[in-house]
């Protein structure tokens, strides 16, 4: 999800194009008009006129989606933080929030040292039990051996 300002950038872009969707939709239908009485009423064969009810059903409808955009760009605004808050307060807030982001990347640091000290730890161990299977493996005697022992012991 994106943040409230971006949302907003995003909802002032779509009305702006409802606009021009709009302006468009007026220039390209409307019908013409004579301004005075001994006019003539204007014509032109390229232009496709909407009907009077469709051109107002139409224009209700776009007028109603910009109604709609501009109650959701109010209600983003409205959300902003520092609509109903002082300056002195917002600062309060930013510094504690400073303070707080401080105490958590010390404790990053810390863990950080933590596991850096048991890996170590786990490497000395590691190495250790690997240099005592080595050695176990080498100094061991076929006659301390009990897998290679010929005596019998299933008489003990």
């Amino acid at each position: 999800m994106t943040d409230r300002l971006t949302q907003l950038q995003i909802c002032l872009d779509q009305m702006m194009e409802q606009f021009c969707a709009t302006l468009n939709y007026i220039d390209k239908k409307h019908d013409f008009e004579t301004i005075g009485e001994f006019e003539h009423k204007m014509t032109d064969k390229h232009a496709t006129v909407a009907s009077a009810e469709e051109f107002s059903n139409t224009i209700d409808e776009l007028s109603t989606d910009i109604i709609l955009k501009t109650r959701q760009i109010s209600k983003l605004i409205d959300s902003l933080p520092g609509v109903d808050v002082s300056e002195d307060e917002q600062l309060r807030k930013i510094d504690i929030l400073q303070k707080q982001l401080l105490k958590e990347e010390d404790e990053k640091v810390e863990a950080v040292k933590e596991k850096e000290k048991l890996l170590s730890n786990l490497n000395e161990v590691t190495s250790l039990f690997v240099a005592g299977i080595s050695k176990a493996g080498t100094t061991v005697d076929s006659k301390d051996d009990p897998l290679h022992n010929d005596k019998d012991t299933s008489q003990i």
